[in-house]
């Protein structure tokens, strides 16, 4: 290659949220940085260009201390001279969902747009890898670009190339193969800048020489200030410039000359693409995730580092994507006010938690204490406006029974179930009834009157307190026609007991009333239940009733006194079985308080058979080991056997923060240090429960010399509930770990009786087939981090040979390896280890067996240690075939496991919606609906879906909810293409819906928009 060598230098900081120290305590430097961004842009008009790190999030910091500035911001924003997004913040991309890298672009974009022109570039710097599909969720937002770092390997030789997504989309990429900081803090002398510039450029063609004759150089890094007086340096520089010999290089390429000039980011990739035209070359293509450690740390270890966080995130994640957003779309579409503001909110409290310095759980402890507030201010603002929305649906449903029970004179109690997953379903649900009696005889009936598994977990009331009146004061009241009206006396008798009874004024009111006898034949005893107003009532008719009992009492003149005892209305937790509940919507059961034995109808699904040690339903056979406490799983569909699951083994880690490192001389613990006591806690018929609890003796800590595990013991107390219920394909699992020991990993190990070479594990918008062990060369010396084979996942890993399989599905547990042999498993046996916990106490280290180098500073982190009380959910799903058989059994249960079911009890009253409504139904049921919202204009409401299957489908949507037009939108949901399809203004039925017929490729994401 001859002529010149064109250089761009972007001027920058990186600039992480919190990290080593503290967000307030980072802000004050941000601060700073910006005052004198700001004063060098006023006074040297020669510094063209700035870059924010491409994150908006920095502009809202700042102006919160300095909001004086926003004029001036603004100002060198829309010149051009401060590029900003498209970011809201520099997100983790494997812990973090597809919606919330979506829901921070369109944040990122919006708060751009206030200021100016956003940078349209996917600028990822520093994250830990890369997702597969980066570049279709880019070109959603009209982005075509990437600047990237950590995560390439030798498939890439040169610093430009293309990455293909699994639907084939495409974006081109700019590699820095030395980092985002490969021109830091450069002498601002003109022979010293120069002698250093020679070094950088020719470090970095020898490293990945460029396809053009264009480089780019990045003068920043973390936290840095902008280099005053760099425009004149580069000035005088220009003018000494001449040859720079590329001796050394491989292909002894050599320029004629460099010519540096201060630039911008897509100003380098416009004449990248341009040059790439003109000399007509031909770039790689990389397709796929990218997640190399040998020329940059991936740090993968990340993904178990402080479990806690990756379990809130995921919880708030499927709170936001799942719960808030369809039941406030479904709210607004019946009448109510659109929280806008409220679900924004909620979302950046939840973003600010997803850089990787805080998602990845790998800064200072104080930071990770600021995360616990960020996702409890998520998770309230969350659950206010789901409670409100579910109140407000349940309001609009028709819930009159269809038809009246034989045998029953009560009426029934409506409870509205919500499903916002895939159906149809069967689910257990637990709800808090209100009534004035015992439901030990109660029936729950589905619409078609059949009954369903049902129990009362627990009854519980309250005494509020006791008034006595006389009464002849009462008689007095009456016979002056104030009690003239039924219900009058239950007001007044309200009243006057909460006055005397000092209770506050608070919307509670008499639900229940009895008479019952007292001490002495002159006095009465009225037994009176209250209620808040918005709980269900009590029988009116019943009530008035005992209310015209008690006028007859103030008649009688041998009565002296009426003794009035108060108390709550009776609490009674129950929980029955859901039967086919529809898909992202609601379905209506009735509660029959009192049914006499001979009148009940047959139950439902009653199939769960139970002995001391095993459990089973019409799927699952599942026996504990007496010894060890694993479990035998008989998948009665296929017959296979499933031996040894659910052992946990422990081993000690030296790491830090971002790395695992075990002992030289590692001990690993896989059994308990006595025989589990084994408890069968629950025998139906909703649910069959077996409880396993175990002591395991783990060494307290790492030697002194961190060379071998500790020979003093601690007790770390483990209880697991296995649990099956009727008509479910999942066996769940609840795990409780009291940690006491330090400096170890806990894993829990799940057996196969074949062996597979690849596994497929959910990922961000796809299920992704991974190898089992990825290649580990000899020599590792060249490498930055030695490879591993943890990998991320979602919600579920699935190991299949072809013919069976088995699924191990998750909550908040991002990190698995499949294991050969070892503790617990036979010698040549393959076994699936789920993380539990990683426990560590540094943010980093240099004396790492398993990395060259620290990866931060050696910043002491006790409460990474995690001790204390910790809760797990994970599952199996034993099956036929691969994770596609079955209509996509494992990934509907795996997002079953993620949403269980809520439930409301309400009166029975008639509605504009049915007692069986949906929101939308999708199919086939292979396809992952990950969004259903309002649209960002709030003109209409979105539903996105993904295809996680290796070839095209023909997906039919039904809405729900009115509309008329239906368009494919992207991901700022503006509408790029009208469909075919003529809705309705009717939402009554589902049926009522024409089908919308569209074709998705494989590994597409589908945003439909209906107005």
């Amino acid at each position: 290659m001859s002529g010149q060598l064109s250089i761009i230098l972007v001027p920058h900081t990186h600039w992480d949220r919190e990290w080593y120290l503290t967000f307030q305590q980072f802000r004050i430097r941000l601060v700073q940085t910006i005052d004198k961004l700001l004063n060098i842009m006023e006074h040297d008009p020669a510094f063209k260009h700035f870059m924010l790190d491409g994150q908006t999030i920095v502009l809202e910091d700042y102006l919160e201390v300095r909001p004086e500035q926003e004029e001036r911001l603004k100002q060198y924003i829309a010149e051009g001279r401060i590029l900003i997004g498209p970011w809201y913040l520099q997100p983790d991309e494997f812990l973090v969902s597809g919606e919330s890298l979506i829901r921070n672009l369109q944040t990122g974009l919006k708060q751009a747009a206030r200021f100016g022109e956003p940078m349209r570039v996917g600028y990822l710097p520093d994250c830990f890898g890369h997702i597969a599909q980066m570049p279709q969720i880019l070109q959603g937002f009209g982005i075509d670009s990437a600047v990237l770092w950590r995560g390439v390997g030798d498939e890439v030789r040169e610093s430009e190339f293309y990455w293909e997504a699994p639907d084939g989309t495409r974006v081109l990429v700019i590699y820095l193969p030395e980092g985002y900081g490969n021109a830091r803090l450069m002498p601002l002398t003109p022979d010293a800048f120069i002698t250093r510039l020679e070094i950088v450029v020719s470090q970095l063609l020898d490293r990945t020489p460029t396809t053009t004759d264009t480089l780019l150089l990045m003068n920043g890094s973390d936290h840095l200030e902008p280099q005053q007086g760099l425009p004149a340096t580069i000035e005088a520089a220009n003018k000494l410039l001449g040859n720079v010999s590329r001796s050394g290089h491989s292909n002894h390429h050599q320029y004629e000359g460099i010519h540096i000039q201060i630039g911008t980011i897509p100003q380098y990739i416009e004449q990248v693409r341009r040059r790439i035209e003109q000399q007509q070359r031909q770039l790689r293509l990389l397709k796929g995730e990218l997640r190399s450690s040998k020329y940059a740390h991936l740090l993968p270890a990340v993904l178990s580092t402080r479990m806690w966080i990756k379990q809130q995130n995921t919880a708030q994640e499927h709170l936001l994507q799942h719960w808030v957003e369809p039941l406030t779309l479904w709210a607004w579409k019946l009448g109510d006010d659109y929280p806008r503001g409220l679900v924004n909110l909620a979302w950046k409290y939840l973003l600010q938690n997803q850089p990787h310095d805080s998602i990845c759980g790998c800064s200072i402890d104080q930071v990770h204490r600021e995360n616990s507030v960020r996702f409890a201010q998520c998770q309230q603002i969350g659950e206010a406006l789901v409670s409100r929305a579910l109140q407000r649906v349940t309001d609009t449903m028709s819930t009159q029974p269809p038809q009246p029970l034989a045998g029953q004179e009560r009426a029934p109690f409506p409870i509205v179930v919500f499903n916002m997953g895939p159906g149809p379903r069967n689910a257990a649900v637990s709800v808090e009834v209100h009534i004035a009696e015992s439901l030990q005889r109660a029936v729950l009936v589905d619409e078609q009157g059949r009954a369903l598994p049902f129990r009362v977990l627990g009854e519980h009331r309250r005494r509020i307190g006791s008034q006595t009146i006389q009464r002849q004061a009462l008689a007095r009241m009456q016979a002056v026609g104030t009690f003239d009206r039924p219900g009058q006396f239950l007001a007044l008798t309200h009243d006057t007991i909460r006055i005397a009874m000092g209770i506050p004024d608070d919307p509670d009111e008499i639900v229940d009333l009895r008479v019952l006898p007292a001490a002495t034949p002159d006095l009465r005893r009225i037994e009176i239940a209250l209620a808040p107003s918005n709980l269900l009532k009590g029988d009116r008719e019943r009530l008035l009733a005992s209310e015209q009992e008690v006028l007859q009492l103030l008649q009688r003149e041998e009565i002296k006194a009426l003794e009035f005892e108060v108390f709550e209305l009776m609490q009674q937790k129950v929980e029955f079985l859901a039967s086919d509940l529809p898909p992202y919507g609601a379905k209506t059961y009735w509660l029959y308080p009192a049914v006499q034995a001979d009148q009940l109808p047959p139950l439902a699904h009653a199939t769960l058979r139970c002995g001391p040690q095993s459990i089973e339903n019409e799927f699952y056979r599942v026996e504990v080991d007496s010894d060890f406490g694993t479990l035998t799983v008989t998948d009665k569909e296929t017959g296979a056997v499933f031996r040894g699951l659910h052992r946990f083994v422990d081993g000690g880690d030296v790491g830090d923060l971002y790395t695992y490192c075990p002992p030289a001389r590692d001990t690993l613990i896989s059994t308990p240090a006595q025989p589990p006591r084994i408890e069968l806690l629950s025998a139906g018929p909703v649910r069959a429960t077996l409880r396993i609890s175990s002591v395991w003796r783990l060494p307290a800590t790492c030697s002194d010399s961190r060379d071998s595990r500790s020979e003093r013991f601690v007790d770390c107390p483990i209880y697991s509930e296995i649990s099956l219920y009727p008509g479910v394909r999942r066996i769940d699992i609840h795990t409780t770990v009291e940690n006491n020991a330090r400096d170890h990993r806990l894993r829990v190990l799940f057996p196969i009786p074949y062996t597979i070479e690849r596994v497929a594990a959910e990922g961000t918008f796809e299920v992704r087939l991974r190898p089992v062990t990825v290649p580990r060369p000899e020599n590792l010396s060249d490498w930055a981090e030695a490879p591993v084979n943890t990998f991320p996942q979602k919600r579920f890993v699935d190991l299949s040979d072809g013919q069976i399989g088995l699924a191990v599905l998750n909550r908040g547990l991002p990190e698995y390896e499949v294991v050969q042999g070892g503790p617990g498993v036979a010698p040549g046996q393959m076994a699936l280890a789920l993380t539990l916990l990683r426990c560590v106490e540094w943010l980093s280290r240099d004396d790492l067996s398993t990395r060259q180098g620290p990866a931060g500073p050696m910043y002491y982190t006790p409460e990474a240690q995690c001790p204390g009380r910790h809760e797990f959910d994970y599952a199996l799903v034993p099956h036929r075939g691969t994770w596609e058989a079955e209509d996509g059994l494992v990934l509907r249960e795996a997002q079953a496991l993620n949403l269980p079911v809520r439930a409301l009890v309400t009166s029975q009253h008639d509605g504009q919606l049915p007692a069986w409504t949906s929101l939308v139904e999708v199919s086939p049921p292979e396809l992952v609906v990950s969004a259903i919202k309002r649209s960002l204009d709030d003109q209409g409401w979105v539903v996105r879906v993904y295809n996680p299957l290796d070839h095209e489908v023909e997906a039919t949507f039904r809405p729900g909810l009115a509309a008329s037009q239906a368009f494919v939108a992207n991901l700022l949901e503006e509408p790029r293409e009208q469909l075919e399809w003529q809705g309705g203004q009717d939402s009554s039925s589902l049926q009522d819906t024409p089908p919308l017929r569209r074709r998705l490729r494989a590994g597409e994401i589908l945003t439909l928009l209906f107005r």
